[in-house]
C-alpha cells in the first residue's frame, strides 16, 4: 500500500505554517477559481442537493474575500431568510494538466459555509464589479430571467491544502489576509490527463451525453448532511472513478478516509449527491465552457444513498482507481493510512443541464441504460 504518510516522507520537509500563512493559501484559492459547487438540503426532504456556480470575490489582484454570485431571482425564494449551504472549491479547477491528483491533500480543497442571501444597496453594485470583471458574459444575460446578485454571508471557512487533515481559519484573519500561495510541498514531477476516446455525444442524445460527463470526470463534490454542523449542508472534494476504457457504469466509485468530515455525515445519514461539470474536466470537453455557469456548459447531479463497497465491488475500484487516478496511487491500494471506505451510490435522481431551457427530462433508467463511453488515461513525465 502507497499511505499518504509515505509521499509526505519522499518530500522535503516545510516548515509549519502560521494561521496567516494558511489563511493567505485559502483567500490565493478563493480568488484564483472562477467556480465551485453549491451544497443545500431540501427544505422538506432535508436530502442534500447539488448545483454548479459561478462567483467572484473581485476583479483580478483585488480580492475581497467576499463570495458573489449571479443567479436567477427566485434562486432563494424559498428561504426568504437566506439559504444555508455549503459552496466548495478546489485547486483541480485550476489545473487541466494535472499533477495533483484532486484527492492529493497538496492540491487545495475548502469549503466555505454560511447563508446565501440576495445583496441590497451598495453592495448590488459592488457585486457586479467584482462579478462582471471576472464573468463578462453576464452583463448580456436576459434580463426576463431576472439575475440578481447574492453574496455567501460566511459563517465558517474550512480548508485542507496539505498533509494533516483540514482544518477551520478563522474568519477574522481569512478576512485580513491577502492572497498568496503559501502551500510548502512541491508538486510531481509527473502529470496525468484522461483524453476522452470519442468527442461528446450529439446534443440529441441526452442520456449518452450525461454518461460521457460521468465517466470523463475524476473528481466531485460529495454533498451531506452535516454532523458538526446540524442543519447545514456539508461538501468536500473527493476523487471518482466511473470504470475502466468501456466498462463504465454510471455509477462512480469513490473514497472517504475516516477523518474527513464526509464519512461522519455518511455514518449517519447515507443520503447524498455528486455533483459534477464539464468545467471540472481533466482534458478538453465540448468546448462549451467559455462560462462555467452558461447551461451549454455541461453540468449533473446524481442523488441517492452512497453504500459501502463489498470485497468483489472494491477489486473493482480499486482497478478503476489505478487507470484513473495514477498520481494517487493509495487510491488503488486500499486507501489512506488514516483508514477509509470505499463507496458507490445507489442512484435514485438525476439532474443533467446542458443547454437552455432548464434541466433535461432524464431517467435514471434512461441514464443507466445509456452507451458506455471510451475514456483513455496517460501519464506524462515531465
Amino acid at each position: 500500500m502507497w499511505p499518504i504518510v509515505t509521499l509526505a516522507l519522499a518530500l522535503p520537509l516545510a516548515a509549519a505554517r502560521t494561521p496567516e500563512e494558511i489563511a493567505q493559501n485559502a483567500r490565493w484559492l478563493v480568488h484564483q477559481t472562477t467556480w465551485g459547487y453549491l451544497t443545500t438540503l431540501d427544505a422538506h426532504t432535508k436530502v442534500p442537493v447539488g448545483d454548479t456556480l459561478s462567483f467572484s470575490d473581485g476583479a483580478l489582484d483585488h480580492s475581497t474575500g467576499r463570495f458573489f454570485f449571479y443567479v436567477m431571482g427566485d434562486y432563494t425564494a424559498a428561504a426568504p431568510q437566506g439559504l444555508p449551504c455549503a459552496f466548495t472549491l478546489s485547486q483541480a479547477s485550476l489545473m487541466h494538466n494535472a499533477t495533483l491528483d484532486p484527492e492529493d491533500p497538496r492540491c487545495a480543497k475548502l469549503t466555505a459555509s454560511g447563508i446565501l442571501r440576495k445583496s441590497e444597496g451598495e453592495d448590488v453594485q459592488l457585486g457586479k464589479e467584482a462579478l462582471f470583471a471576472r464573468h463578462p458574459q453576464m452583463k448580456h444575460w436576459p434580463a426576463s430571467h431576472h439575475f440578481a446578485v447574492h453574496e455567501l454571508q460566511l459563517s465558517e471557512v474550512w480548508m485542507i491544502d496539505m498533509y494533516g487533515g483540514g482544518e477551520n481559519i478563522s474568519l477574522d484573519v481569512f478576512w485580513a489576509a491577502q492572497p498568496r500561495h503559501t502551500t510548502p510541498w512541491a508538486a510531481s514531477s509527473r502529470s496525468s490527463v484522461l483524453q476522452p476516446g470519442s468527442k461528446p455525444p450529439p446534443w440529441s442524445q441526452l442520456a449518452d451525453r450525461a454518461r460521457w460527463l460521468v465517466a470523463h470526470s475524476v473528481w466531485a463534490a460529495l454533498g451531506t448532511s452535516s454532523v458538526r454542523r446540524p442543519g447545514m449542508a456539508w461538501g468536500n472534494v473527493r476523487s471518482v472513478a466511473d470504470g475502466v476504457g468501456t466498462n463504465s457504469t454510471g455509477l462512480p466509485m469513490l473514497y472517504v478516509p475516516t477523518p474527513d468530515p464526509s464519512s461522519a455525515d455518511l455514518a449517519a445519514d447515507a443520503r447524498a449527491v455528486l455533483t459534477m461539470s464539464e468545467a471540472g474536466l481533466p482534458a478538453p470537453g465540448s468546448g462549451s465552457c467559455g462560462e462555467t455557469e452558461d447551461p451549454i456548459c455541461a453540468r449533473i447531479t446524481l442523488s441517492g444513498r452512497l453504500r459501502v463497497l463489498n470485497a468483489t465491488e472494491l477489486l473493482d475500484a480499486e482497478e478503476r482507481m489505478k487507470v484513473k487516478h495514477p498520481l494517487a496511487p493509495w487510491l488503488a491500494t486500499g486507501g489512506a493510512h488514516t483508514g477509509g471506505q470505499y463507496f458507490t451510490i445507489e442512484l435514485e435522481n438525476i439532474t443533467f443541464l446542458d443547454f437552455y431551457g432548464g434541466p433535461s427530462n432524464l431517467t435514471v433508467a434512461q441514464y443507466l441504460a445509456a452507451a458506455a463511453p471510451q475514456v483513455v488515461s496517460k501519464e506524462i513525465i515531465v
